[in-house]
């Protein structure tokens, strides 16, 4: 015992016998694990790319002061009366059908827009100012925009204060949009439906500028 004691205290024996036991260690770790593949094995298939949900077909109220206007939009389609007369909105622009011909003619409905389709643009460019939680189960988020960032989004021509703001609230439950209420401008869009939307079918022809 008292060899074993002095050669652990004398440090250049005990530094050998370190290293003996280091060179057996690495030895058995080289002999376990040395002789196993480094391939890095990856899936059989790459991740899959995300697939951007196609445009939202649904049936809206448009409702002012003044009226209440339900519409169809089917893809780049609109179908809606307003004051006894049926309209048509077909890619970027809008028609009303007399004799069963459409004519083309200037937007019979102030601020309609895919809101529901643009809804992130939409967000993009306001301002959250709170949001909401009601008993009955609604979401509220409230918003600010810039008029003439929202006009320019709606693609209308209308000459607004760059200082000018508009308020807004989207109401949703369980995380679907059931209303977009535009308080500045005194309207708002109730969603009605949102699937099982039948197509709109034009079997109208065109008519000509004078025709009418």
């Amino acid at each position: 015992m008292e060899r074993i004691k002095s050669i652990w205290n004398n440090r250049k024996t005990r530094g050998i016998v370190f290293l003996i036991l280091y060179v057996v260690l690495f030895s058995y770790i080289f002999t376990i694990y040395g002789g196993k593949s480094g391939k890095v094995i990856l899936p059989d298939n790459k991740p899959s790319k995300v697939v951007k949900e196609k445009d939202i077909n649904y049936e809206y109220e448009y409702i002012t002061n003044e009226e209440k206007i339900l519409i169809t939009k089917y893809k780049n389609i609109l179908s809606f009366k307003k004051d006894n007369i049926d309209y048509y909105y077909i890619d970027g622009e809008y028609y009303s059908l007399k004799e069963s011909k459409l004519y083309k003619v200037e937007s019979p409905i102030k601020y309609n827009f895919d809101y529901l389709n643009k809804i992130d643009d939409l967000k993009n460019i306001s301002t959250l100012v709170k949001t909401s939680k009601y008993a009955n189960g609604e979401d509220e988020e409230n918003y600010n925009i810039n008029m003439a960032q929202f006009f320019e989004l709606l693609g209308l021509k209308e000459e607004a204060d760059a200082k000018k703001m508009i308020n807004y609230s989207i109401v949703s439950v369980n995380n679907t949009i059931i209303e977009i209420d535009f308080d500045t401008i005194e309207f708002k869009i109730r969603y009605t439906k949102l699937k099982d939307i039948a197509e709109i079918k034009i079997d109208y022809e065109f008519g000509s500028e004078g025709e009418e």
